[in-house]
């Protein structure tokens, strides 16, 4: 049984969620994409008002007087996503995070600890109101397809239940639109033929579903019968460290990036090595001030262990990722692949590589005795803003640390 919540308007309900004076109010939350400034997402009376994800924000103002424009709060939406996340950990073994809105949660045999699905999705969403202040539309069906396209029947809020073997019937009168996968070409194909329902497309022999949508179209006929083999991702068991380094002030400088990646490398070395643990993926990602967010990644065949090894390997990243000569909000530091790994002589190169596992033991003795950041590189204190952090173990513990 999959449950899946779907926050309508994630980055518009992240805000009335932050700030309770925007509720009953309209407003938008906009960005610069391609040169123009874009109603990135909406509330629901500003929708209501006839403007949509998309629209020109120029355009949005001339239909609302004095519309209320809200920049993107990068760092807001990713604690309410560990927060979406702590929530789906409690409930489900399983759970996956798209990162906007959309979360999937798999409960099977979970009954005998939370009850039927339909009483266990109701828990999940008391949990999610009364800790966020946000409110999803839910819905448990038996694959991830079909309660995807329910909560689309229902929201932006509520609760529904498909029962096991009506997969198909509950699919076949619904909106066309609503079906996932069904884009501007496709839809324009089946308003051509007089397609409105998903049934119609379910009743396509796989020939006909092949002439009418081209080589999608047997997938589409599988998902029009509420056919969908796709799995939730093992999210929960991935072990990863994540940090951020939000700056006081959009940035330029090349030292306070390069300050800000050591205090995240030293941040996020500490806590793997406590666990003592390497990291052979190294994520970076970059917010730019208009909101854009560029992201670079590396595989390495060897565990990194040391924080310099994990800053260099996160400077390389910023160099190749981050092209973009705009000013940068914040920076994202992630590490995967962890692996235990001890200081084992024979792991390293004998001379090099003993000095700096020397040195590093002696950095961790400090910092495991007087505190994170109490020992630092020199860049960190040449960077133009002191980050402050937020450096957590996913998905279960995270810490709060300011610089």
């Amino acid at each position: 049984m999959i449950v899946h919540l779907n926050v309508v308007g994630f980055k518009a309900a992240v805000a009335a969620a932050k700030d309770k004076t925007l509720r009953g109010r309209p407003y938008v939350i906009a960005g610069a994409t391609g040169g123009r400034s874009l109603a990135l997402d909406c509330s629901p009376e500003a929708i209501r008002e006839g403007i949509t994800p998309g629209m020109a924000l120029a355009v949005a103002e001339r239909r609302i007087k004095d519309l209320t424009v809200l920049p993107p709060d990068v760092p807001a939406y990713e604690t309410m996503n560990r927060e979406l996340e702590r929530v789906a950990a409690l409930y489900a073994p399983l759970w996956e995070n798209d990162g906007a809105g959309n979360v999937y949660l798999d409960i099977t045999g979970t009954t005998g600890l939370f009850g039927p699905p339909c009483d266990c999705s109701s828990r999940i969403l008391r949990e999610i109101i009364d800790h966020t202040q946000i409110r999803p539309a839910a819905a448990v069906a038996s694959n991830k397809l079909v309660s995807k396209v329910a909560t689309r029947t229902i929201r932006p809020t509520g609760l529904i239940q498909v029962h096991n073997g009506t997969e198909a019937e509950f699919m076949s009168h619904q909106d066309i639109r609503i079906l996932p996968g069904m884009g501007q070409k496709l839809l324009k194909t089946a308003a051509i033929t007089g397609i409105r329902e998903i049934g119609e497309v379910a009743a396509l022999t796989v020939t006909e579903a092949l002439a009418l949508f081209g080589k999608h179209g047997a997938v589409l006929r599988n998902m029009a019968q509420g056919i969908d083999g796709s799995r939730i991702e093992e999210r929960s068991r991935e072990r990863r460290i994540t940090g951020q380094a939000d700056f006081d002030e959009n940035v330029i400088d090349d030292t306070a990036v390069r300050g800000a990646i050591e205090a995240l490398a030293e941040f996020g070395g500490l806590a793997m090595r406590r666990d003592k643990l390497g990291a052979s993926v190294v994520n970076l990602a970059v917010v730019y001030a208009d909101g854009v967010k560029a992201e670079g990644r590396e595989k390495l065949k060897r565990p990194l262990v040391f924080d310099r090894d994990i800053a260099a390997t996160a400077e390389r990243i910023y160099y190749k990722a981050a092209v973009r000569r705009i000013r940068i909000r914040s920076i994202g530091l992630c590490l995967e692949g962890l692996a235990p790994l001890g200081f084992e002589v024979d792991l390293f190169e004998p001379e090099t590589d003993i000095r700096k596992q020397r040195l590093q033991e002696a950095v961790d003795k400090i910092q495991n005795r007087y505190g994170a950041g109490k020992i630092t590189r020199g860049l960190c204190l040449k960077s133009a803003s002191m980050p402050i952090l937020s450096i957590g173990v996913s998905p279960m513990a995270k810490l709060q640390l300011k610089q």
